[in-house]
């Protein structure tokens, strides 16, 4: 296993140091001041100026940086105390999961009743794979700026970094005798698969040069073959790479044109490969046959990132839906162990499965660890002291028809503007479609009356960042529906912000081009996946409070019902609840005309003032003045003769 002196002399790979996370959240909150002037390039107007109270909030973060590159989260003990090792027949698990805003690391014994977290911090950690001994964790992180690569010693706690450069580099896995890592990089300008000497004794090596995605590397067990996902043959197959045949090196083992397939895992013997495949949206588990490639791979189930049970007699997914990730374990046989409880995290991100124990440290160290801080306060200042209704709240600085949002949900609205322009580099929500719709303004046709943009609680961002390129949408289907995730392009293209798109997105004006199944599809997938850097916008949204909607049923036919641009804070409340916290009842009543059965005249009722919540001006009919026409003298009647 590595030491500290020489992780600290490992080959930093090709390009130049990575930047302090206090310089890149300086830099952020200079480019964000500078969108006061220059907005979305060539497309936007100039945003305007930053609201002083996002300046503030962004003065104050920067004091949350580390400290230098290659510094641990706490400085290791000369002497650790010993702990206990617990005994875990089931092996050990590992997890990556968001909350609070970041994403960080856990560990988990199968029948605990919770995990304890091994990482925290303003920064994300993400994609943990244990060593083959048990000891350390490999993980990605941007705690020091760029994406690198990390390990975590589960013993001392220790974080040692073992890449230090401007590329985004994260999917660790082992190699069988610890020596080696296999990670993807985009140090040549696309995701390929590398291999890194842990001791830093070597260079890294280049495994795969194709245009497009390698990504997601898995080691086999026996040592000597990489699995990956490419899509060097048009959408994401699993290859194998045979690093005993450089003449005949990669296999593709899907080939499937219409399913993407990432993410694969050996069996602990090797002999089976399961992934992800993705078709219209929907992710499902199989499992492939090594030893008959050419079969049919097995369908285990709904989920995505699959980790195999040290015995592989079990399966462990991520299973999405609209708002949540959580896990779903999959019994393959009635042999090994029984199925268990997952702890209670509702957005996971990737996992890891190892047969050792984890070390008794890892618990105590736990207790160190903060309890998360909220993102934003809700400050509800102002009611109407007649019905307890909620106030609507102006957004300075904000460009839309109405710049208003319900004063339960613009603490929420501002502290995620702040964040995406620090995370993207530029105001992204300084320019809104919608925020607050009036009960009696007109929608575009298609759209529900039960939209929550009439709530107070939701808001569209503007369509011309879709039109400039700069967003990206990819597609995900739950239940019979579709929902979009939303990714936005970062301003600096560097790798000092965001990171690489790793899904193809979907392509909405393919529509028009002429075919009959990509105009009944409502459009296709991207041939490619888009270079640069990005953040997932859907992602951050939900740190703050607002979840994506679903498209709409005729979203195929009509683009506005795609509904992708907005985002609602529910907290839980159905529509009508909602609007009762910003409308009195009877602005809900809608009577519906109909015709009486019979002709029994009524009383005209006497007319009433029309309530301020229906107030629109209606044009007043303007009189046409006419010619008055001259009057003709009638013919005399003629005799009859």
């Amino acid at each position: 296993m590595p030491t500290s002196r020489q992780i600290a002399n490992a080959n930093s790979g090709p390009g130049r140091p990575a930047r302090g996370l206090r310089i890149i959240l300086l830099s952020s909150l200079i480019v964000v001041t500078a969108l006061t002037a220059v907005g979305l390039p060539g497309i936007l107007q100039p945003a305007p100026t930053i609201d002083p109270t996002i300046l503030a909030l962004a003065t104050s973060l920067q004091s949350s940086a580390t400290s230098t590159a290659t510094a641990s989260e706490r400085p290791p003990s000369d002497t650790p105390s010993p702990a206990p090792t617990r005994i875990a027949p089931s092996g050990s698990l590992a997890f990556a999961a968001r909350e609070a805003g970041w994403t960080h690391l856990y560990a988990f014994t199968p029948g605990d009743a919770r995990a304890v977290p091994l990482t925290w911090g303003s920064w994300d950690d993400r994609d943990p794979a244990f060593s083959p001994d048990g000891q350390w964790l490999a993980f990605a992180s941007h705690r020091d700026g760029n994406w690198d690569l990390y390990l975590l010693s589960l013993l001392s706690g220790e974080v040692l970094r073992l890449t230090q450069t401007p590329a985004f580099e994260a999917n660790p896995t082992w190699s069988p005798d610890g020596r080696w890592l296999a990670y993807e990089t985009d140090a040549d300008g696309d995701l390929d698969i590398w291999i890194l000497p842990v001791d830093g004794t070597q260079p890294p090596i280049q495994l795969t040069n194709q245009p497009g995605l390698d990504i997601s590397p898995a080691w086999d067990p026996n040592g000597r073959r990489i699995a990956f996902a490419s899509d060097r043959q048009g959408s994401l197959d699993v290859f194998l790479a045979n690093l005993d045949d450089p003449d005949n090196r990669f296999i593709n083992l899907t080939h499937s044109p219409d399913v993407e397939e990432d993410h694969p895992a050996f069996s602990p013997d090797g002999s089976r490969l399961a992934f992800t495949a993705d078709q219209e949206g929907v992710q499902r588990v199989l499992v492939l046959d090594l030893s008959a490639p050419e079969a049919l791979p097995r369908e285990i189930g709904q989920g995505s990132r699959p980790v195999w049970s040290p015995d592989g007699n079990v399966l462990l997914a991520l299973l999405q839906s609209p708002y949540r990730t959580t896990a779903a374990v999959y019994p393959l046989t009635g042999e090994g162990m029984l199925p268990f409880g997952f702890p209670s995290y509702p957005r996971l991100a990737s996992l890891t499965w190892a047969s050792a124990s984890l070390p008794g440290e890892v618990w105590a160290r736990a207790a160190e660890a903060p309890a998360p801080s909220p993102l934003y306060e809700v400050r509800i200042a102002t009611t109407d002291a007649a019905g307890g209704r909620i106030e609507l709240v102006h957004l300075p600085g904000v460009q839309a028809n109405r710049s208003l949002l319900s004063d339960a949900v613009d603490e929420a609205f501002v502290a995620l503007r702040l964040r995406v322009a620090l995370e993207a580099g530029w105001d992204f929500l300084s320019n809104l479609e919608y925020a607050f719709v009036g009960l009696n303004d007109p929608m575009p046709p298609g759209f529900a009356y039960s939209d929550w943009l009439y709530t107070g609680r939701a808001f569209a961002f503007s369509q011309a960042a879709i039109h400039a390129g700069w967003i990206e949408v990819v597609r995900e289907d739950f239940a019979g529906q579709t929902y979009w995730r939303v990714f936005l392009r970062t301003r600096p293209q560097d790798g000092s912000l965001g990171e690489p798109l790793r899904r193809h997105p979907w392509r909405f004006e393919t529509r028009f081009a002429g075919d009959p199944i990509a105009y009944d599809q409502g459009g296709t997938l991207s041939p490619s996946v888009p270079s640069g850097y990005y953040i997932d916008f859907t992602a951050l949204a939900a740190d703050y409070g607002f979840e994506r909607l679903p498209a709409l049923a005729n979203w195929r036919t009509f683009y506005p019902a795609a509904r992708f641009s907005e985002f609602a804070m529910t907290d839980g409340l159905d529509w009508q609840t909602a609007m009762l916290q910003i409308y009195p009842p009877q602005a809900l009543i809608t009577p519906t005309p109909y015709r009486t059965p019979t002709l029994t005249p009524t009383i005209t009722p006497r007319p009433t003032a029309t309530p301020w919540w229906l107030r629109w001006r209606t044009p007043s009919p303007t009189r046409t003045p006419t010619s008055t026409r001259t009057p003709t003298a009638s013919p005399s009647p003629t005799p009859t003769p």
